[in-house]
């Protein structure tokens, strides 16, 4: 976790800080990354990088739950994600809001292919290793706010619908991006129109197992 420092920046400085750091990551894996040039790039000084987190490492796994937690605010803005369950969620995709929002930011998408194909190799497993702690809570809300409305089996514990859960969301999300990949991180109109039918299929597939 970054220190307190960090946290008391304003909310622009750290996003560039962290956006500069993912360009970076991107650009040359985490070996070759230097905080010298995450540091000019953010326009701040190499000492104040080390002011906010301890190492490379640290600044590295922060990204990619930074990245992660991104996504979910700006799906939150459109929608209360709070006010979701499991099937409203896939089906945000079909307004647009998905899609758009991974056609919008193509460095984020390409950084967070990097992380789920294991592009920084003996790190991946720590990456993967926070982004389940960051994604954990909210896919449980999602189930919680399910059985509340009666959309979503209560005969079935939480844990073990969140392992079913995560099971597909990995999958899919990983189909995903690895098709915006192919396509340079753009999405053809055909690209698109297939990912929504695949959604609204996967919602049909989960409704048979998680579903009341």
């Amino acid at each position: 976790m970054p220190k307190k420092t960090f946290h008391r920046l304003d909310e622009d400085k750290k996003e560039k800080i962290l956006r500069s750091a993912i360009d970076e990551f991107h650009q040359k894996g985490f070996e070759r990354a230097t905080v010298d040039a995450i540091a000019a790039n953010a326009g701040v000084a190499k000492g104040s990088i080390y002011q906010y987190f301890s190492d490379k490492k640290e600044l590295l796994l922060y990204s990619a739950t930074w990245a992660l937690e991104y996504f979910m605010n700006e799906i939150d803005k459109r929608e209360a994600l709070c006010d979701m369950d499991v099937f409203e969620y896939f089906l945000s995709a079909q307004r647009g809001n998905r899609v758009d929002l991974l056609k919008r930011e193509p460095l984020l998408v390409a950084f967070t292919s990097d992380v789920m194909f294991g592009k920084f190799g003996e790190l991946t497993k720590n990456l993967s290793d926070e982004i389940w702690k960051t994604s954990e809570s909210y896919m449980l809300s999602l189930i919680r706010n399910g059985k509340k409305k009666g959309t979503v089996r209560s005969d079935i514990d939480d844990e073990t619908l969140l392992l079913f859960f995560q099971g597909v969301v990995d999958r899919m999300e990983m189909h995903m991006f690895k098709g915006i990949q192919d396509q340079n991180f753009e999405m053809s109109k055909e690209a698109y129109d297939e990912s929504i039918k695949m959604l609204n299929n996967m919602v049909s597939l989960l409704k048979e197992g998680m579903g009341c």
